[in-house]
């Protein structure tokens, strides 16, 4: 004798959905979009996205007067500890970054962005702006409010 399959679900029943529950969808749907537009500039220069957030990220923290480590960029940029760990030793590896004993810290190394790292994120910042240019043009001056909004969700 077959076994008996379970019956499948109606296709009748629907599931109300109000459209700001699908807000965050969207959201994510635009970010894999812009997400790809970025990539696909840093690739043509040899960087990815985490790549590139880090060494801008060292590039700021320094600027301001700060004293970049592994735990203050993940602290800064919000990415995994790991992830920054990783991509750091691979920045260091490719000459971009490099690290010194911390004097005030002895557990925690200075991360320090070298000559070549200045001159590829120079170049990668124009990536950047390039991509950033194109993919939201479609929002005129209304980029300003959209980046306000974004601002709001963004504290915690």
């Amino acid at each position: 004798m077959p076994a008996r399959r379970a019956p499948r679900p109606s296709m009748q029943a629907t599931i109300e959905v109000p459209d700001e529950a699908l807000l965050g969808y969207r959201l994510w749907q635009v970010h894999a979009r812009w997400h790809r537009q970025l990539e696909k500039r840093l690739k043509e220069i040899g960087l990815t996205h985490l790549q590139y957030v880090l060494l801008a990220a060292t590039h700021r923290l320094i600027v301001d007067d700060e004293t970049p480590s592994q735990i203050r960029l993940a602290n800064f940029t919000k990415v995994e500890k790991m992830m920054v760990s990783k991509t750091i030793r691979a920045l260091e590896r490719a000459g971009y970054l490099a690290r010194r004993r911390n004097a005030a810290n002895r557990r925690a190394n200075q991360i320090e962005l070298t000559a070549s790292g200045l001159r590829l994120l120079q170049t990668a910042f124009a990536a950047g702006v390039k991509a950033h240019g194109v993919f939201f043009q479609a929002l005129g001056r209304d980029w300003r409010k959209l980046d306000a909004m974004l601002d709001r969700l963004m504290t915690d």
